[in-house]
């Protein structure tokens, strides 16, 4: 059949199904008050219908008819909005004040949620049977799932895994009165099950995490088994849905390998979803199908295009990944109808269930089971629950079953739902939303996707990056600066890659490194054995201990280098720091293995913090380039006066543990590009990453002297090197007692200085997170996990205090304390490692003490089990702190967290602003004003929005604070590197005998 004829044949069948459908519109789009005239303004004013979707969203969250008004004014009716006039009106009466605003608030909150549950069939499985029934008696059978996705603690995936229980039960023993109804209970191998649920494989496992992937796997066919070994025994189908492309292979995995299992290998009733968005799901197809092969019995394939386009694209886009869906959706709808094709040619071994509103591919799938000889019954057609009922009812008429998609659950995960159902039809690409809202000829609605099939094959190997990592041209501009993108351990290589570098730098343990001075190799008679944290009987390697006789020499060979560096062209400068860019690609994964024995950091930190360090050599090679072209200042004719920038002399890098390669490579790279000579002091628990930073710089051919690598104690070489009058600029992070204790020493001007020191001093933090009344608490409660203990909380920038509104207090309190228990505690070199040790005996010490101080003034709620082996500390939580205690004021420097309540926003921000620090802050809330609000007053160096309050990335949060957090500009900024330079402005008089250059003369210019 040629594509002519075959197209005619999709147009003759759509038509078909068009005159067929009794009603021309469908639910969501008719036109009564809310729903109907809601859309209607949503598809005519995009801003209307992003603050209406927010609203819908927060909605749930609003306890009472004041909140409500509130947020309608803070989203509808701000200063400079313009949406329709009837909108205003309507919403203005509910954002008064009084009983009519008080009634019209009530009935907009209950119009929402009737809105929802027209597309939800009830709260739980007793109230979802009336629903259920009715489908079945209208002619349409159904698949139920539980409405909720990402568990947040093992406490509620071990609920979630009790629902789908009592769901199999409910449903089981009701479905055993119903009569057995030919066109939905029966298909073309014979009786199939009454009842069908949907599964979300995330909701059982709150660490299901493709980094951990054996672990993963173990631990979900364990939630899992159980669930399918109930719907075997009551003969129930259970689909496993697809969720983000974050679980599509362990969801693939999980499945085929628990079909296996001889207690489910025979059953049939089993099924899995493929998303065509998705350039690999032709891939994943084929492998389902050899998969089948082997296994021998039959199972369902639910093809759908993928809900989550927007997700998956804004997520690869930020981190700097390939994008994982096709970029058009065009080729989402091609994708579908070649998959379609070899479902239907495997339909002995695979049933379809072919997902969709789209007329198009509903016929396409449909036309071509024709052709194919198929029986009706070989397949089915599922469609979501509320919506696309005149295709649905137009379909059935032809003999087709239909099985409806029916989410089941609370109003909060259910008006979530909703408004992923309202994007999508009220999207320009969506089927729905062109015919029965637009009223597009069918004809033109059913044009194929793509005009061959090599375009869809080109657009699968089409590299979709958004913003690729471009390197540094050879003209005298380099490439626009790329933030390096962190390992996307989603893909087996990935893992494997890194599983390898763990390997190989284990097998140089013991190694012995000297100091470097002036590019010589020093070896002194003291060494500093470097351990493992979580194995301190593990040596990591030892490294040489200057005393303060090789610091004069590392001075003398600063000072000599400086001579000649100072000369070099900005240019030239940064070209070596691209240069080890380039050699810290190479070796980014043994260097983050490195930092996972030698700090105890998790895969995902150590990986990080070899790609911001990476970031800081190509970022600061571009800075320089720009500020070593003399900036012109004057506007005045007949001169020119420019600003130009010279290098300060001999500096002093004093650089912490806990990012031990990424701010050390930023103090030092800013120092050496700004063309000052180092002087390179690494943290005592951080050495050896700090050796191969020198190595890699060595490498890239820096001259000699212009950096030195000088590990020894603080207290004898770093204190010596900071009172030296050649040391001209001190870049220091870490503590705010040694780094006031720098300044300090840096403030006694010696007689042989010719210039006052600068100091550079980044110091810590006591960073709150606030957690509003109307905040969504998942995102809330991940967000404060992974602010607080990542990395152990061992950053300046972690959460230490959370101050929560007393509307969530209580619900926060029991998820926080929740998913707490639930992360994993074990050594770093574990893939699933949440928690590690910290990263000395002395830490761990001081914390232990903290903690036990802390249980005589606050509530503990939660203390973690730990190791006995290895410094680990365990993550401990305090409820009811008073804001003005210890607990809640002092810099702790590991996983201990203070829960503060308060009853307003304004009290909220008092107490965060009420520290000695102002590093970072964060605040979780959907209240415009409160946003706008924290804005204004949270002042911390860094303030986050609906995220935690860790991650900065270079040049897109320039990062660091004030107050007693630190003296300085903003690393990975634009003002940084102008620290490390002395500005000087040249004035020259161009007038001779009375004229003077015309390209100088601003109003006459060349």
């Amino acid at each position: 059949m040629g594509p002519q004829e075959r197209q005619e044949i999709i147009e003759q069948f759509a038509e078909a199904v068009s005159s067929r459908m009794k009603d021309e519109s469908v639910s969501i789009f008719k036109k009564d008050w809310w729903s109907g005239r809601m859309l209607e303004w949503c598809m005519q004013n995009e801003s209307f219908k992003v603050e209406m979707f927010r609203f819908i969203d927060v909605l749930p969250y609003l306890n009472s008819s004041e909140e409500v008004a509130r947020h309608i004014k803070e989203y509808f009716l701000r200063q400079g909005q313009n949406f329709p006039a009837a909108v205003s009106t309507v919403l203005g009466f509910a954002a008064g004040s009084g009983f009519t605003a008080k009634i019209a608030a009530v009935a907009i909150k209950k119009n929402v949620a009737d809105m929802g549950r027209n597309f939800i069939t009830g709260e739980n499985p007793e109230a979802a049977i009336k629903q259920l029934k009715k489908l079945r008696k209208d002619g349409l059978t159904f698949s139920i799932d539980i409405l909720g996705e990402a568990a947040v603690s093992e406490d509620e995936a071990f609920s979630y895994q009790q629902r789908y229980l009592d769901l199999i039960d409910v449903l089981s023993n009701e479905s055993n009165n119903w009569e057995t109804i030919d066109a939905i209970d029966l298909d073309d191998q014979g009786e199939i099950p009454k009842v069908n649920i949907s599964v979300k494989l995330s909701s059982l496992y709150s660490q299901f995490d493709p980094i951990d992937f054996g672990r993963s796997i173990r631990i979900m066919k364990e939630r899992l088994g159980p669930i399918l070994q109930k719907a075997v025994d009551k003969n129930v189908f259970v689909n496993i849905d697809m969720e983000s492309y974050f679980h599509k292979d362990l969801t693939l995995q999980v499945f085929k390998e628990i079909c296996m299992e001889p207690q489910f290998k025979e059953y049939e009733h089993f099924g899995i979803v493929i998303q065509t968005y998705l350039k690999d799901s032709e891939r994943d197809l084929d492998d389902l199908i050899s998969w089948v092969k082997r296994r021998g019995k039959r199972i369902t394939v639910r093809l759908v295009k993928g809900a989550y386009w927007d997700y998956e694209t804004i997520h690869a886009r930020q981190e700097g990944w390939r994008i994982p869906v096709f970029i058009e959706k065009r080729f989402s709808d091609a994708m579908y109808e070649r998959l379609a094709t070899k479902l239907l040619q495997n339909y002995r071994l695979i049933k379809p269930a072919f997902a969709s509103h789209n007329l198009r591919s509903l016929s396409f799938a449909l036309t071509e089971a024709n052709r194919l000889g198929m029986p009706n019954k070989a397949f089915e057609i599922q469609m979501l629950y509320g919506m696309a009922e005149p295709i649905k009812g137009a379909l059935k008429s032809l003999g087709y079953l239909i099985r409806d998609y029916a989410p089941m659950g609370e109003l909060i995960p259910g008006l979530a739902y909703l408004v992923r159902r309202l994007l999508e039809n009220t999207s320009n690409e969506s089927f729905l939303r062109q015919k029965f809202a637009h009223g597009i000829p069918l004809k033109e609605l059913m044009r194929s996707p793509i005009e061959s099939p090599q375009e869809l094959d080109r657009a699968i190997l089409r590299d979709d990056i958004y913003e690729k990592k471009h390197s540094v041209t050879t003209s005298s501009t380099p490439s626009p600066f790329k933030n390096e993108p962190v390992t996307n351990f989603v893909y087996s290589d990935s893992r494997n890659v890194f599983s390898a570098a763990l390997e190989k730098v284990s097998r140089s343990f013991g190694s012995k490194y000297p100091l470097i001075i002036n590019n010589k190799d020093v070896s002194t008679s003291r060494w500093l054995k470097s351990t493992n944290p979580a194995l301190p009987s593990q040596v990591i390697g030892e490294v040489s201990l200057a005393s303060q006789h090789e610091a004069d020499d590392a001075v003398k060979a600063a000072c000599s280098a400086f001579i000649q560096w100072q000369n070099v062209s900005p240019r030239d400068r940064a070209e070596y720091l691209f240069k080890a860019a380039d050699q810290m690609r190479k070796a980014r994964y043994e260097l983050a293995a490195l930092e996972v024995f030698e700090e105890g950091k998790q895969w995902r930190e150590a990986d990080a913090d070899i790609c911001e360090s990476i970031d800081f050599l190509e970022y600061y090679g571009r800075e320089m380039i720009r500020l070593g072209k003399p900036i012109r200042v004057s506007a005045a004719p007949g001169e020119d006066s420019v600003i130009v920038y010279q290098p300060r002399g001999v500096a002093l890098v004093i650089a912490p543990w806990n990012f031990p390669l990424a701010l050390i490579a930023g103090m030092t790279s800013a120092a050496v590009v700004a063309g000052n000579s180092v002087i390179m002091k690494p943290a005592s628990q951080s050495p050896i990453i700090a050796y191969h930073l020198m190595r890699i710089f060595r490498e890239s051919g820096l001259p000699e002297g212009v950096l030195n690598y000088l590990p020894g104690p603080g207290g004898e070489v770093g204190n010596y090197l900071v009172s030296r009058p050649e040391v001209k600029l001190i870049a220091f992070t870490g503590s705010k007692e040694v780094g006031l204790e720098i300044i300090r020493h840096a403030s006694v001007t010696d007689t042989a200085q010719d210039s006052v020191k600068r100091v550079i001093a980044e110091m810590g933090g006591k960073n709150a997170i606030i957690v509003d009344s109307d905040a969504d608490l998942d995102e809330a409660v991940t967000g404060v996990l992974r602010s607080t203990f990542g990395y152990q909380g061992q950053k300046c920038s972690a959460c230490s205090r959370v101050i929560v509104l007393s509307e969530n207090y209580h619900r926060f309190l029991t998820r926080l304390v929740e998913g707490a228990k639930s992360l994993q505690i074990s050594s770093a070199d574990n893939p699933g490692s949440i928690i590690g040790p910290v990263i000395d005996e002395g830490a761990q010490q001081r914390l232990l003490s903290v903690i036990k101080d802390g249980e005589k003034e606050a509530t503990l709620v939660f203390k973690g089990e730990v190791p006995n082996q290895g410094y680990f500390v365990p993550p401990t939580i305090f409820a009811d702190v008073d804001p003005k205690s210890y607990l809640a004021q002092e810099e702790h420097f590991g996983p201990v967290l203070s829960v503060i309540e308060v009853k307003t926003f304004e009290e909220a921000l008092n107490v965060a602003n009420g520290t000695k620090y102002a590093l970072t802050g964060a605040v979780y809330s959907r209240s415009p004003l409160n946003i706008e609000r924290a804005r204004r007053e949270f002042n911390v160096g860094n303030l986050y929005i609906n995220r935690g309050c860790t991650g900065a990335l270079v040049e897109r949060m320039p990062f660091g604070g004030f107050k007693m957090s630190g003296v300085g500009s903003k690393t990975g900024g634009p003002d940084y590197l102008l620290q490390f330079l002395e500005p000087r402005t040249i004035t020259e008089n161009t007038i001779r005998r009375g004229f003077a250059p015309t390209s100088l003369d601003p109003l006459n210019p060349a």
